[in-house]
């Protein structure tokens, strides 16, 4: 396949960042799945690789090389229609267009129709259709030898099944020489099908040799290093490098992209044989530090011919190739990318500026290491150790606090809302808790509220602080009063929410990263916020111990109620492989109001910095400026208009009280 797209591939324009003749040697890390479609035995190839490197081009070259030299019934299976459409106008046809001998083949101006040169690609001997795997019907309608799964891990689970199983089975016409090839970049360790899907593979990472001392070294991000400033402190990604871990020599970018051409794949999984488990890296990492002859050929054999190459591991005693090749797994990371935009500077600053945030840390491994992320969900956090670390403030409005949002829960008798201040990198204080009694539906639980959201919160040199944004539920039996509640005040950024629903087992942003449905006051819907990244990132916030990025501050006005309820979630799985799904769910018998309070706060601030809010430079002017000189204290001329007082009967109906003492009592 390799010699076929150098051949005869051209890369159009537009399709990337450079077009004309295709060379594999340009993307030597791809020449390995290449091969592998054409290795004899392999059935299934996963490619479970970084973004950006090689997953497009080995659906693009499978289909070409079979279009042209061993044609057969082939499929594209996208997450949804929409995207298959996509694919096929931006990708497949432009490929078509632009490689000779795939344009004399593919289609005619006799039999095309708008029906089937989007969907359906015809040429002597076979065909490539390509679907939405929502489509559980288009996947069983024919027989196919290859079929080409891309993006698996944005597949949603239909009543049928996975897409995957249902578009396997399809392959049984072709058992001798069918191919099923997944591909995509992983999500969430224990979540991501992609990763399910490599685990059962022989599992081929690649190796490079260094150029100082010819030792083969399996990149990793352990292997990349950087300076940092003579305070010890400040770090310098702009020097980020490779080291050799067998000699020591740092690599320039040249020797970097010189390595490249030494891409070699090897198996790696685990297995047994003559009595004992060997783990393949294990063997070499020993061997190589023994300096006792070939350590590569000690661990693997290698196996090439025109169509195929790769080491295949062995056993330490027999010496028999002891993990079979019929489901070949690729797993790379951007090391091995060849592009300038993937080089270890730009890879370590991206880490760096991933730290302390979680939402940051999983795309920085999922897309760059190509490695599923761990969540932190601060398992081991207490009570005790919230109560213990509660802090007294001087004010208010704590130092380091750049704006204030509220998160508001409705239940059916009262109204529990958190006021949040934000600082730095999400770094949060709980300025107030405040529960209203009464019906949502009743005028004077509103108009309380309503006077409640016009307070201002004073720091400790008097600057006013005021609400910026406030979400509130929408969920519970007072839908129609909350909504227009919401829709009365969108000018002052009261926004309604609901939660997203987690049937499908995947976790949205907080906030909608497409711009939300028309929220007039002619029609007005909720934002649908993502619940499940939120409590991610409350819980993995409440397990820091230390002051900075993120972490959560509470006074000593705090109860341990509160506490009791930011705590009583659990997150557990469902389901069992690639159908697991992630959901966080509340301990029996425990209220967790709390935690939606902080939930619908948090999503607030989502929602400004959605619509341009930069946190970090407001938090520098607003906290920067605070340490020369104080800011103006409120006045009557700048302290906004305080809503209309609620009627002597509203009054008599309606009871505000303190976090939960009142509660406590029932």
């Amino acid at each position: 396949m390799p010699e076929w797209a150098d051949r005869n591939r051209v890369k159009p324009r537009g399709s990337g960042s450079t077009s004309g003749r295709w060379r594999t040697s340009d993307v030597e890390i791809a020449r390995g799945p290449m091969l592998a479609a054409t290795e004899p035995g392999v059935g299934t190839i996963t490619a479970m690789v970084a973004t950006q490197l090689l997953k497009t081009s080995l659906i693009e070259n499978v289909f070409g090389f079979h279009a042209d030299l061993d044609p057969c019934p082939m499929m594209i299976v996208q997450p949804k229609d929409d995207a298959a459409e996509q694919f096929s106008k931006e990708r497949v046809a432009p490929f078509i267009a632009a490689t000779p001998v795939l344009r004399r083949i593919v289609g005619s101006a006799k039999t095309r129709s708008g029906d089937d040169t989007i969907f359906y690609k015809a040429f002597p001997g076979g065909f490539l259709a390509l679907t939405g795997a929502g489509s559980p019907d288009n996947l069983a309608r024919r027989p196919l030898r290859i079929i080409l799964y891309d993006e698996i891990d944005k597949y949603v689970v239909t009543r049928e099944g996975l897409a995957t199983d249902i578009g396997d089975e399809r392959l049984a016409s072709f058992s001798g020489n069918a191919l099923s090839i997944r591909c995509c970049s992983p999500t969430v360790k224990g979540e991501s099908a992609i990763e399910a899907s490599w685990l059962e593979s022989d599992q081929r990472r690649a190796s490079v040799e260094c150029p100082h001392c010819a030792h083969r070294l399996f990149l990793d991000f352990r292997h990349v290093r950087w300076d940092r400033a003579e305070d010890g402190k400040t770090h310098r990604p702009e020097t980020a490098h490779i080291l050799c871990e067998a000699c020591g020599c740092p690599w320039t970018e040249a020797d970097r992209l010189r390595s490249l051409v030494t891409i070699r794949w090897h198996q790696t999984r685990r297995f047994e044989c003559c009595g004992e488990w060997q783990a393949p890296l294990d063997h070499y990492e020993s061997a190589w530090r023994a300096y006792d002859g070939d350590p590569v050929g000690r661990i693997w054999d290698w196996w090439s011919a025109d169509r195929w190459a790769v080491y295949r591991a062995k056993c330490q005693h027999c010496g028999k190739w002891a993990v079979p090749n019929d489901h070949a797994g690729f797993n790379a990371s951007k090391l091995f990318s060849p592009w300038e935009r993937d080089r270890p500077v730009a890879i370590a600053r991206k880490w760096l500026a991933a730290q302390g945030f979680e939402d940051r840390l999983q795309p920085w491994w999922n897309t760059q290491m190509a490695l599923p992320y761990r969540r932190n969900t601060g398992k081991e956090v207490s009570v005790d150790a919230l109560t213990a670390r509660c802090e007294i403030w001087e004010a208010q409005v704590p130092d380091g606090v750049a704006l204030i949002t509220i998160g508001i829960d409705v239940q059916d008798y009262r109204i529990e809302m958190e006021v949040v201040g934000w600082g730095r990198n999400e770094e949060s204080w709980s300025i107030d808790y405040e529960v209203i009694d009464g019906e949502f539906s009743h005028p004077g639980t509103q108009a309380a509220l309503d006077e409640y959201l016009q307070r201002i919160w004073l720091r400790a040199d008097g600057r006013p602080f005021a609400m910026r944004a406030a979400c509130i539920d929408t969920g519970g039996h007072h839908t129609d009063a909350v909504y227009e509640f919401a829709k009365q005040r969108l000018g002052r950024k009261v926004w309604g929410i609901k939660g997203e629903s987690a049937r499908t087992g995947f976790t949205n942003p907080v906030w909608p990263i497409k711009r939300p449905s028309s929220r007039t006051k002619k029609t007005y819907r909720p934002v649908v916020i993502g619940v499940n990244a939120a409590k991610d990132f409350i819980r993995f916030s409440l397990a820091k111990s230390e002051p900075g990025p993120g972490y959560m501050h509470f006074s000593t006005a705090t109860d341990r109620v509160r506490f009791d309820q930011l705590l009583a979630e659990d997150m557990i799985y469902e389901g069992h492989g690639s159908q697991r799904r992630r959901k966080w769910v509340a301990k029996a018998g425990r209220a967790n109001e709390a935690l939606d309070c902080r939930v619908y706060a948090y999503a607030a601030l989502h929602g400004l910095m959605h619509m341009g809010l930069k946190l970090n430079k407001l938090a520098d002017d607003v906290c920067g400026a605070y340490l020369g000189q104080a800011a103006p204290a409120v006045t009557q001329a700048t302290a906004p208009a305080a809503a209309p007082a609620p009627t002597t009967a509203a009054k008599a109906d309606t009871k505000r009280r303190p976090g939960f003492t009142r509660r406590l009592a029932r």
